[in-house]
């Protein structure tokens, strides 16, 4: 059995001709220049019969219908092949769900950069297959403190930076590197009007100079909210986080062995949730959300798991608080996972996932002071749906 590793890039920033509404942040906030380009980076990996592509692009996220058709897009090159699209999270990249537009009943999003965006990440994941060769892989996991804080409840942390890297067997030389921290790249403050990827530029300009390689960043579990905790909000101070953590995983990983992949597999699991947020619904009524509800009102979402060596990988549809998020790596660790990852905004963007009890939707949701994040989740049963999605993706992908 042979495992193959392949990679291909599309820069995906807009054009400033039109208007580009930027999200994350308050309504009408409008770009003004590009500080650095937005781009999707997509990972092929194939063995077997197994054949997926992660792409990380730099987007608030994306639903799960437009998800859904830039994987059939891609399907219609490659119909065997399986995609995880995750977004980012960057707070300076346009509106791609619908919330930010001028006013409050506006949506802000460019259709027509959205069909263009759709297309260009389906080809560029076709390109990404076509690049595959022989190769092995290095997997590392370190800590990274001091660079982010939970400021919802200080005292839970997930400050773990998970790193793979895709090396040539022929020549051992890199060819991709994945990186995943939860931390929202929001250094950058709501008066910024520059596009950015924020923390991860710097982040992946490093280990692409130190290794010749392309780099991907993805995040974790980044609820809670988990937020940089940089001295300020200037582009230096994205700088200096991205570099440490670019700095902390060029570490990691020269110090982690070389290992042929014996195993990769790839589950999928479709759950319905209970669309309870009153704000959501108001959102979609007016049209500023958009995306198939099911008949009695609940929305369909999915969870995914890849056994990749001795990294097990849980992809998530939102933004997983840290308690939840360090109780999933607790779960794939105790079935044999070496390095356990997670990976949010994965293929949806269904907003804060939170643990039932620590869930309590506030009474004035437009002033929610402490409860933000359950102003911002579609409700209480997201985090028992997601644990019972990862129950049952590990009984069925046990190694």
């Amino acid at each position: 059995m042979s495992f193959f590793a392949g990679y291909a890039e599309s820069i995906i920033t807009p054009s400033l001709e039109r208007p580009v509404y930027l999200a994350g942040f308050g309504r009408n906030r409008r770009a003004t220049s590009v500080h650095d380009d937005l781009y999707v980076r997509a990972l092929a990996l194939q063995m077997e019969k197994v054949s997926l592509v992660l792409a990380a692009v730099d987007l608030i996220g994306l639903p799960r219908h437009v998800a859904q058709a830039i994987e059939r897009g891609m399907q219609r090159t490659a119909p065997e092949a399986q995609l995880v699209l995750a977004a980012t999270h960057t707070h300076h990249g346009p509106d791609t769900l619908g919330l930010w537009g001028p006013n409050e009943w506006t949506r802000g999003v460019d259709e027509s950069y959205l069909d263009w965006l759709e297309q260009t990440i389906a080809e560029t994941a076709v390109k990404a297959l076509r690049t595959v060769q022989p190769a092995r892989m290095r997997a590392a996991s370190t800590q990274v403190t001091g660079v982010a804080r939970n400021a919802r409840d200080p005292a839970i942390l997930d400050e773990e930076l998970s790193c793979l890297q895709f090396v040539a067997s022929d020549e051992l030389r890199p060819l991709a590197t994945l990186l995943v921290y939860p931390c929202h790249p929001e250094v950058l403050w709501d008066d910024n009007p520059h596009i950015t990827s924020d923390y991860l530029h710097m982040m992946r300009f490093v280990v692409e100079q130190a290794t010749g390689a392309p780099c991907l960043g993805m995040v974790g579990a980044l609820g809670g909210m988990m937020t940089p905790a940089m001295p300020g909000h200037a582009f230096e101070d994205a700088a200096r986080m991205g570099a440490i953590l670019g700095g902390a995983a060029l570490t990691a990983l020269r110090d982690a062995p070389l290992q042929t992949v014996e195993q990769m597999e790839y589950r999928r699991r479709s759950f319905t949730l209970p669309l309870t947020n009153p704000l959501f619904q108001m959102a979609m009524r007016v049209g500023l959300l958009t995306g198939p509800l099911n008949e009695d009102g609940s929305l369909t979402t999915e969870a995914s798991l890849l056994w990749l060596g001795d990294a097990a990988i849980f992809f998530m549809p939102g933004e997983v608080l840290p308690k939840l998020g360090l109780q999933y790596k607790a779960m794939l660790r105790a079935v044999g996972a070496r390095h356990a990852v997670l990976v949010g905004l994965a293929n949806d963007e269904l907003g804060y996932i939170l643990p039932a009890e620590a869930f309590l939707y506030p009474d004035d949701p437009l002033n929610p002071g402490a409860h933000y994040e359950e102003s911002m989740s579609v409700g209480v049963e997201a985090g028992p749906k997601l644990t019972a999605a990862l129950e049952a993706l590990l009984a069925a992908a046990l190694p």
